[in-house]
């Protein structure tokens, strides 16, 4: 190798470490000048972006080929799992909604059995989303998934015609061991074929789709109620099961067409040849491996020994506590004020804290986004919560300033997509560690929550639910604080790796000085 060639090398590893600042100044707040410098290269000429670069959907400077490619997998990827996410969560709170529509009355329900149901469908939900995730690694996702959509579209067809408690304790449970691969198995398609630069905008949407769904089904419920009670002989809470499950076979048909599978093995028809190839390409340049290797224990080990497992997952059960009360609370206080409030407005009211989340998801993911910087944001929706529960614990407010402290509450839920996407950005060097730390966030969270939810929101306390705000009150306090210490531990750790890159250019550096003395010498002594 030629001395040319050597100092080639040592200039394009110092391009390498430049562009490594830039990406390890994203999500921490911190930019060094190094990495304002190569910034300044990445995207305009005075280092700043416009506003119409920070508003547009793909990154700048991509062709119209590229472009072409996102257009279609968005259509098939964003479509499928929004879609999927919003039948699921349907399916899930459709329950809630039927037991203050005439179910609770019907089945002659006195106790807490509205959480029992809601563990009931929870425990395997938790159980079986690892290795329900793993079959995505050695069968096509474009089987598992809608096979799996359809399972849970059957058993909630089933509740409509229960007779029992514990009939519907049993379809219950087969809904939540159907629905849970859903999540996971979207976002493991989405890691599957966009880049790092694109991927939490599609995330900021896809978590919109669950309150969405939460939403729609009151609404589903209201029509129901009003237009089909005692259609056929069935009541309106029954009819509500029938229609989300013709909503749920429908989505499960297109997924079976939609769904791309992955780059390296994808058969979707609405892909051409050049598509694949490209897709392929973006990934491998972005050190994405496509072919799943074995799993091994030392990632366990190397994860359970650091920093990042502990403040994500632990950030992670911080939101899931404090989403478990968000529309069960207002639900059943108005329930228990049914001489003021109609079955289709003790539907149709919680809703409004569903849209609050979905507009709060939207602002925050797009800040987050666009500025790199996920901090402020989460520290404004956790700060906006807290006062909310705050309210709520106090009780002896105005029956408005309850309505805006439940409505307010809804905020909380940004978080979910804030979260998700800052734990995947720092771990993306990492596929393993990122699959364990993302799988155990949600795995974790949710099997605390169902523990939880009975000792917090016990439906024989309502309408005030003094535990449940309590608790609230405490975990939104504690993320307040956790949120912060995530921020500097992730500053600490881009320093520290900022800093051993800084190392490795001192060391590039010093051998081109050498090979330029060498070369020096050497011309001197052939004179």
């Amino acid at each position: 190798m030629g001395l040319s060639d050597t100092l080639k090398i040592s200039t394009t590893e110092k391009n390498a470490v430049a562009v490594d600042a830039v990406e390890l100044d994203q999500y921490s707040g911190a930019e060094s000048d190094d990495a304002q410098t190569a910034q300044t290269t990445a995207y305009t000429t005075d280092g700043k972006k416009t506003w119409r670069e920070r508003l547009a959907w793909y990154d700048p400077g991509m062709d119209k080929r590229e472009k072409m490619l996102l257009f279609k997998i968005d259509c098939l990827i964003l479509t499928y799992t929004c879609i999927a996410s919003f039948s699921l969560n349907l399916d899930i709170n459709n329950v809630k909604n039927a037991y203050v529509s005439g179910m609770k009355e019907d089945l002659d329900l006195v106790g807490n059995e509205l959480n029992y149901l809601t563990v009931i469908n929870q425990a395997p939900y938790c159980v079986f989303m690892i290795p329900g995730t793993l079959l995505l690694t050695r069968f096509r996702p474009s089987v598992i998934l809608p096979i799996c959509e359809v399972g849970w579209g059957v058993f909630t067809v089933t509740c409509a015609f229960i007779h029992s408690l514990n009939e519907l304790y049993a379809f219950r449970f087969m809904v939540g061991f159907f629905g849970a691969i859903s999540y996971s198995g979207s976002i493991f398609i989405i890691g599957s074929w966009y880049k790092k630069s694109e991927v939490s905008r599609r995330l900021g949407l896809y978590a919109v789709s669950s309150p969405l769904g939460s939403m729609f089904s009151g609404y589903l419920q209201s029509a129901a109620y009003t237009n089909l009670n005692g259609t056929n002989g069935l009541e309106g809470w029954r009819w509500l099961f029938i229609i989300c499950a013709l909503i749920t076979f429908p989505c499960a048909i297109w997924g079976a067409v939609a769904i791309p599978d992955q780059p390296r093995n994808t058969r979707c028809w609405f892909l051409t040849k050049e598509d694949r190839e490209l897709a392929n390409q973006r990934m491998e340049s972005e050190g994405v491996q496509s072919v799943k290797t074995r799993f091994e224990w030392s990632t366990v080990i190397k994860c359970m020994t650091y920093w990042k497992w502990y403040l994500f997952v632990g950030a992670w059960c911080l939101l899931d506590q404090n989403e478990q009360g968000l529309t069960v609370p207002i639900t059943l206080y108005l329930k228990a004020h049914s001489d003021r409030f109609s079955v289709p407005q003790i539907n149709n009211i919680p809703t409004v804290v569903n849209a609050i989340s979905v507009v709060a998801t939207l602002i925050a993911t797009w800040y987050a986004d666009k500025t790199s910087k996920p901090f402020i944001p989460s520290v404004m929706v956790v700060v906006l919560f807290s006062v909310a529960q705050y309210m709520l614990l106090a009780w002896n407010i105005s029956e408005k300033a309850k309505f805006f402290a439940w409505f307010i509450s809804g905020v909380i839920n940004a978080m979910q997509a804030l979260l998700m996407t800052w734990a995947s950005v720092e771990t993306r060097s990492d596929p393993d560690e990122r699959a364990f730390i993302v799988s155990s966030m949600n795995c974790l969270g949710n099997l605390l929550k169902t523990g939880t939810n009975i000792v917090c929101f016990p439906t024989v306390d309502a309408p005030r639910f003094k535990t449940g705000f309590l608790w609230m009150s405490i975990t939104g306090t504690i993320m307040i604080v956790w949120i912060p210490v995530l921020q500097l531990f992730t500053m600490w750790e881009h320093r520290k790796v900022a800093r051993l890159e800084g190392e490795r250019v001192e060391d590039v550096e010093n051998i081109e000085a050498s090979q330029r003395e060498s070369a020096s010498e050497l011309n001197m002594a052939e004179k």
